[in-house]
């Protein structure tokens, strides 16, 4: 029996032994009043099950704006895009300042001089019918330099040069057939022939380019046939310089 009881106070000792180590180990100072031990660091349960997440909760109210961050770098150039299609033609803008003087040109070829400006125009008015001499015109238009001989119906070139001249007729309605020749110092040029029955009119004309020398002579001469002449003048003769020559 004394074994007993010697066992059960040993094991009582030891068991009360930590309790009071514990009391020691976290008594707070001394306070004024009834004063109890604290064991909930040393005497705490065993960890319970974790809960299960609750419900969200509402939403709280908006913060403050924050401030405005800086400026990001320039983004890569995008690729070119489509053409665009073409707009409406715009209003005529105001008129420009004028510009300034342009530089003076450099010196023009000097004009014509007065005695190479040389030209005839004469025609007919009446009707012609000598044959076998030169054609005397009723009148004359044109006779820069006077060169041209009313009285002859001769040409006479006053400077060496090279000349244009140019004749049209009309044949008269009382012959058939009319031969024309262009005569230079005698020699003939060229000639025109025009043919048509009686009571019919008909025309012809020809050109020449001649070099000529100073006081060459040019004239038309009548072969045979008649020409037809009046106001409406058809039958001309005309002629100029077109550069002189050494």
């Amino acid at each position: 029996m004394a074994v007993k009881d010697f066992i059960i106070w040993h094991l009582l000792a030891l068991f009360l032994i930590p309790f009071c180590l514990c009391q020691d180990e976290y008594m707070e100072p001394p306070q004024s009043g009834p004063q109890h031990p604290d064991c909930s660091s040393c005497c705490r349960g065993e960890f319970g099950f974790r809960g299960y997440q609750g419900p969200p909760g509402p939403p709280g109210p908006a913060g403050m704006p924050g401030n405005h961050g800086n400026n990001g770098n320039n983004g890569a150039p995008g690729n070119e895009g489509a053409k665009g299609e073409k707009g409406d033609k715009g209003d005529i803008g105001p008129r420009g300042d004028r510009g300034n003087h342009g530089p003076k040109g450099e010196k023009g070829y000097p004009g014509i001089p007065p005695e190479l400006q040389i030209a005839f125009m004469a025609s007919m008015a009446t009707h012609f019918s000598n044959q076998n001499s030169g054609i005397i015109f009723s009148s004359v238009e044109t006779n820069v330099g006077n060169f041209f001989d009313v009285m002859t119906g001769r040409f006479g070139a006053p400077v060496n040069g090279v000349y244009f001249f140019t004749f049209s007729m009309m044949k008269h309605e009382d012959v058939e057939e009319v031969y024309v020749y262009l005569m230079h110092n005698g020699n003939t040029v060229f000639s025109l022939y025009s043919y048509e029955s009686k009571g019919k009119a008909d025309t012809s004309g020809n050109s020449a380019v001649l070099k000529l020398a100073k006081g060459d002579e040019v004239w038309l001469r009548m072969g045979n046939g008649a020409l037809h002449g009046d106001h409406q003048r058809f039958s001309t003769f005309a002629g100029f310089l077109l550069f002189e020559t050494k």
